[in-house]
């Protein structure tokens, strides 16, 4: 399915099938973020309702470091039982792409169950940067090579990935500001130390809220329901532009097609959930609880594009 399909695609409303498999044990959810985040948000919302349609406890394990590499590599070295699922966050994909030697292959070592939820990335400025559109913003960026600097999180992380997919598309040169996550890069971007981020949604929404940071596009192919007044980077500036993060459940390679249709079942159950719908959809998330093939064709195909803009740009995580 192509993104834009999925982007627009309805939260698919399962009826759980019954005389399915079962599991014989708790169900771990591997989160390989801390506790508190969005991946972690959405793991513990479905959790109550994996579990009752499971039959069986359903714990979060939070397993966090290397930008979601440890938690996604102990969760690849599980047994293919449907015991354990990782909570596959974009990181999850491009972590092993930027180390040497990876210590596993997203494609190769998981098999992709159901696509959660997208979570959408904004463009936001500095205050007092010289531009009050996403059209101003890119002349302006384009027309004063080496001038500007966009942060990140880290070295890698996805607001790292999104700008330099807008420097590969549109040959602009800036310079990349890593920090120690999000919060210090928007603070630095809020004192003027930086002049523009790419980054998730949730992480901007108070400060965009509270005006104190202008936001002038989203990185998703459609405009989203929270901020329907901003366009898309893709409409304005550059055709194609998508960089946003999502979750999904990963099963270990080589999991049974019964257990995978079962526990595809669930995920898009438990995201259908109204209580799930309505603290997801309030902290940022646009919900979907796909199928095993959109998922699958969703990794093919960010693996081919991450892979490629990491390859090409050299982005290797600091040892």
């Amino acid at each position: 399915m192509h993104r834009r399909a999925l982007l627009l695609a309805p939260l698919a409303t399962p009826a759980l099938a019954q005389g399915r498999w079962a599991p014989s044990r708790p169900i771990r959810l591997i989160v390989p973020f801390p506790a508190g985040g969005s991946p972690d948000l959405l793991a513990r919302l479905m959790a109550p309702h994996a579990q009752a349609a499971l039959g069986q406890p359903v714990t979060v394990e939070n397993r966090t470091g290397a930008g979601a590499a440890v938690g996604s590599s102990i969760a690849a070295r599980e047994a293919p039982d449907g015991h354990t699922i990782l909570v596959a966050v974009i990181s999850s994909l491009t972590a092993p792409f930027m180390m040497n030697p990876a210590p596993y292959d997203p494609v190769r070592d998981f098999r992709p169950l159901s696509m959660l939820a997208i979570t959408p990335t904004v463009l936001v400025t500095r205050p007092g940067f010289p531009a009050q559109t996403v059209q101003e913003w890119h002349r302006v960026v384009q027309a004063n090579p080496g001038r500007f600097t966009f942060a990140s999180g880290g070295v890698g992380n996805p607001a790292h990935l999104a700008g330099e997919l807008y420097r590969a598309m549109t040959g602009a040169e800036i310079t990349h500001v890593p920090f120690r996550g999000s919060a210090p890069s928007l603070t630095e971007l809020q004192a003027g130390r930086v002049d523009f981020t790419i980054l998730d949604l949730p992480a901007a929404q108070a400060l965009i809220a509270q005006r104190a940071i202008p936001a002038l596009a989203v990185g998703t192919a459609e405009r989203i329901p929270t901020l329907p007044e901003l366009p898309t980077i893709s409409e304005s500036v550059v055709p194609g532009f998508e960089a946003y993060s999502w979750v999904m459940w990963w099963a270990p390679a080589g999991t049974p097609d019964a257990v995978a249709a079962r526990l595809t079942e669930v995920a898009a159950h438990a995201v259908a959930q109204p209580d799930v719908q309505a603290r997801a959809s309030g902290a940022g998330f646009l919900l979907r609880g796909s199928d095993e093939a959109v998922a699958r064709a969703h990794v093919q195909a960010e693996a081919a594009k991450w892979g490629r803009i990491i390859r090409e740009r050299n982005i290797m995580f600091e040892s």
